[in-house]
């Protein structure tokens, strides 16, 4: 993203950006304002409807309220007490009066009553016979078998199956009867209500436009609907079991036949029935469309406003940044001499400005100075590596040497003298060994091998007082070091420990790991250094590793501690090389430290 970011020029990337920036903040006040709007709306929605739901509570509490009271009224009628509880037999004529009561209560007090009838404990049926023109069955309707209950009981819409009514969607109330002598329940008086009450009054009760109420039963029943199809079904039977109900006195935000829909509930405490209200959001959410489209026009005026403006404002930003590309193109083609324009202010480009003056004037400086110390480090290097060649090859001429060693052991080899043979034998040996001097690495077996020549020579030098050892596990054999790294120190310690002495001294040789390292020990007993000695072989150890001794090694005598030292550090670096302890009267060790590489020189 960042370096896609890079491609495009700043002016652009400032448009784009202010875009970006505006557009998150119209969105996120939009997103709020949404939020805020639909949750006001639906706080409206939910005050409308409350109020509206308990209106149509109350006028239906209050119709069926009116009903119980009628029927009360008929129920303590003498005859119609007497067909309950059976105290005195009825003929056709007191049949007949009861039935007229019915009529007449139907005709007086509700005339959307469809049928009432009497049912008493052992199921007798007495219904207004004018009805009918013979005796019906009534086993099928849903109140039948309803159990006798101290409590109103209201049965949802269903359809009745008597004669003359069938096919009419209808209500039951049943109403318990007591006794008014005993006050024990007798029976039921059954009622069945059409709609047309019901339906009027929730027609009456419009919210928006187009907005509904429904009536649901406790369990699901559909009650009343604008569509009579569905009334007497269960909810899940019908094309509204995709809506939710929400619980009493929620707000609910469904969609219903693809559109978005609020939807509240409340319940009827004599009834039991809930009171849906459905009303299109769109009907309720004026507000919020208004403020949609209010951030929709704020926000193509912002939009039109940063692709005016930036581009104009960028330039006061992209302008200083130009002038300071250019300085820079040509300090990159080497004009150090190059500023850019400074004017002291508090502006930021201007401190920047500053900076950059500073820094060339620094990079100029330090650019002589790099050159210079380049210079001088070459030149250490060319007298380092010089002194190094010079004292490696500054010896006799090999080949004479070699000639005058071979004659020597043809002389002790026909006088037959051993100690000449072996002795100029392995003389010839050593100096082969140390003609071939070079950078190149040998194992640490090979520079055993002719440590063990020259040990060899010392000790017929000195043949009963020298001693020596070699003790170096087999293992580090392998390992790869500096050709002529510890005879010549050996050599040392011959010259300032053994030969001192008249040969009555010892040297020993050790070798052991330390991590990634090899450490070669060369220890002898002889009379160590004075103080100023040792500090001064130190101080021209140092002064090789800070590169400031590089001729130390050309005034040595010998193949010696600095010699070795110098070629240590030069193929190893800094961190290797020789370390010198020395006890005066107790002797002298130095260690060699290399890396621990293996394999075949």
């Amino acid at each position: 993203m960042k370096r896609l970011w890079m491609r495009f020029p700043i002016k652009m990337s400032m448009v784009v950006l202010f875009m970006g920036l505006s557009l998150v903040s119209i969105s996120l006040m939009g997103l709020f304002s949404h939020i805020n709007y639909s949750n006001a709306v639906k706080q409206d929605f939910h005050t409308v409807t409350d109020e509206a739901t308990k209106r149509l509570n109350h006028h239906i509490e209050f119709y069926f309220e009116q009903l119980s009271k009628s029927t009360k009224l008929l129920a303590n009628a003498d005859l119609i007490q007497a067909w309950f509880d059976g105290s005195r037999k009825l003929t056709a004529f007191d049949t007949d009066e009861i039935e007229a009561q019915l009529r007449r209560n139907v005709a007086l007090n509700n005339t959307e009553v469809a049928g009432i009838f009497l049912k008493s404990f052992d199921n007798r049926i007495l219904a207004m016979r004018s009805y009918y023109s013979s005796e019906p069955d009534f086993t099928g309707e849903p109140w039948y078998n309803v159990p006798f209950s101290e409590q109103k009981v209201l049965l949802p819409t269903h359809t009745i199956t008597y004669p003359q009514q069938t096919g009419m969607a209808v209500v039951s109330m049943i109403t318990p009867v007591y006794s008014q002598t005993t006050l024990a329940p007798i029976g039921s008086i059954i009622i069945d209500l059409s709609l047309k009450e019901i339906e009027a009054t929730l027609e009456r009760s419009k919210i928006g436009e187009t907005g509904q109420f429904m009536l649901l039963s406790q369990d699901d029943t559909i009650v009343y609907h604008s569509n009579k199809e569905w009334r007497g079904r269960k909810l899940s039977e019908t094309p509204l079991r995709a809506i939710g109900i929400p619980g009493e006195g929620d707000v609910g935000t469904q969609t219903y036949e693809g559109k978005k829909v609020l939807i509240s509930t409340s319940s009827s405490k004599v009834s039991g029935w809930k009171v849906v209200a459905i009303v299109p959001f769109d009907e309720m959410a004026s507000g919020l469309y208004t403020a949609r489209n209010s951030t929709i026009i704020a926000f193509v005026l912002i939009a039109v406003m940063v692709m005016l403006l930036v581009p104009l404002v960028s330039d006061l930003f992209v302008n200083p940044v130009l002038h300071l590309k250019h300085n820079m193109d040509k300090v990159f083609q080497g004009n150090y001499g190059t500023r850019a324009e400074f004017y002291p202010s508090r502006n930021e480009f201007q401190k920047l400005n500053y900076s950059f003056n500073k820094m060339v004037e620094q990079l100029d400086e330090q650019l002589g100075t790099i050159s210079n110390l380049k210079l001088q480090e070459i030149h250490a290097r060319l007298r380092q590596k010089e002194a190094y060649i010079q004292a490696l090859q500054n010896q006799i001429n090999p080949h004479l040497l070699y000639n005058s060693l071979d004659v020597i052991k043809s002389i002790g080899y026909i006088h037959n003298d051993e100690l000449v043979v072996s002795m100029a034998g392995n003389l010839a040996d050593v100096y082969r060994y140390t003609a071939k001097i070079s950078d190149n690495e040998v194992t640490l077996k090979e520079e055993l091998s002719i440590l063990e020549k020259y040990l060899e020579i010392t000790h017929i030098r000195f043949p009963k007082k020298f001693q020596s050892r070699i003790t170096v596990n087999p293992k580090f054999h392998d390992c790869l070091l500096v050709k002529l790294t510890i005879q010549p120190i050996v050599e040392n310690a011959v010259k300032y420990a053994v030969e001192p002495r008249g040969g009555n001294a010892a040297i020993i040789v050790s070798a052991y790991s330390d991590e990634d390292d090899l450490i070669i020990e060369i220890a002898d007993n002889g009379e160590g250094m004075v103080e100023e000695k040792q500090l001064e072989i130190i101080e021209r150890l140092n002064r090789i590793v800070l590169g400031t001794g590089e001729h130390d090694s050309i005034r040595s005598e010998s193949l010696g501690l600095a010699n070795v030292h110098t070629r240590l550090l030069l193929k190893y670096g800094e961190r290797y090389g020789l370390h010198l302890s020395t006890f005066q009267g107790r002797g002298t060790v130095v260690s060699i430290r290399i890396p621990m590489r293996f394999g075949c020189a």
